[in-house]
């Protein structure tokens, strides 16, 4: 399996670009649960390549699960198409790319698609990454997949245009939380600028991803932060989420978005969880640290998650009661270790 170097100096591309230029029909996807990162960097992908490479015949953009509702603003949206219900794709694609996926299981039903493509591309900036692809283009640095796109493009010498630039704009801002964390760097700034210079509208952008909550989302939270735990040093604090709370609300999975940065806020704590039960009856954790001293990344490791350092999650296949008697022991002992050093 090859991985290409990339990075954020003037850098050619040169499997990557000739795999393009060969390519006739391209096949994009993202991880399930598909996030503003994910989507916005597929479908600044598909418009660029429709755009700059009248050879590709077509793009067809994939995910599976739910399409979330908060993303429904984003150009193009309407075209990409769930696993579960397209009737329309092809049985074999001559490249297929993955974004802002860091294992091969986390494609969903689209694994099979991915892999049986006659090239893979992974591109992604998680750490944790698999290198899953036949061509890896993985930027651990780079603050969102949208920024490692965007420098592909820009190393395609593929100019932007308002579509292009809306999208790549919202993955960088929602996995920057509004350009609050700490992956905000000269260069985050340097590119978002250089996509408002192309047509993102930045007000726009921020009032439909934050500014427009539906009343199930916002009751759905408040009861969450009301009922949150905390241990005794208050230094870690959790919500626990079950369908029974989320059918009281009329709420949707991915109304939970936002709670585990509500709880982070909070002065004390340095790391935040949230567990929220499945259909299935496993649950799924989101957690959040507040220091760089302590990496979660690591800790959802252990459950076959993963992440970045202060950002991660993973899938437990445990029942919404044993999930937390399994995690906060761990996350106990990494803040007992901060704190020693400290």
């Amino acid at each position: 399996m090859q991985k290409i170097a990339f990075s954020r100096s003037l850098v050619i591309y040169e499997d990557f670009i000739a795999a393009i230029g060969e390519a006739k029909t391209i096949f994009i996807t993202a991880h399930v649960g598909p996030d503003g990162d994910t989507l916005g960097s597929m479908l600044g992908f598909k418009f660029a390549l429709e755009k700059a490479c009248p050879h590709i015949q077509r793009v067809d953009c994939v995910i599976s699960g739910k399409m979330p509702d908060a993303y429904r603003f984003l150009p193009g949206i309407k075209e990409v198409l769930r696993m579960e219900t397209a009737t329309t794709l092809l049985p074999q694609y001559d490249m297929a790319i993955s974004v802002d996926c860091g294992s091969p299981d986390r494609l969903g039903l689209a694994r099979p698609l991915f892999e049986g493509a006659k090239i893979s591309v992974n591109i992604d900036h998680h750490i944790s990454n698999d290198r899953f692809g036949k061509l890896n283009i993985v930027e651990t640095t780079a603050a969102a997949s949208a920024e490692v796109a965007f420098d592909i493009l820009k190393t395609m010498k593929i100019p932007m245009d308002a579509n292009i630039a809306t999208c790549l704009y919202t993955g960088i801002v929602t996995d920057t939380g509004g350009f609050k964390y700490s992956n905000t760097t000269a260069k985050v700034m340097e590119t978002t600028a250089a996509l408002i210079s192309a047509g993102a509208n930045p007000e726009y952008i921020f009032k439909q991803l934050y500014e427009e909550q539906p009343l199930s989302q916002v009751m759905l939270q408040a009861d969450a932060l009301r009922q949150t735990q905390f241990n005794p040093e208050y230094t870690i604090g959790w919500a626990v989420v079950t369908r029974e709370l989320l059918n009281q609300h009329n709420a949707l999975d991915e109304h939970i978005d936002g709670l585990v940065e509500s709880i982070r806020r909070v002065d004390t704590v340095l790391i935040a969880v949230v567990f929220k039960e499945t259909e299935s009856g496993i649950t799924k954790v989101s957690i959040r640290s507040d220091t760089h001293d302590i990496d979660v990344s690591a800790v959802m490791a252990q459950f076959g998650g993963g992440g970045h350092k202060m950002a991660a999650g993973c899938t437990m296949e445990m029942s919404i009661t044993e999930a937390p008697k399994a995690l906060l022991p761990l996350l106990e002992e990494k803040v007992r270790q901060k704190l020693l050093v400290s």
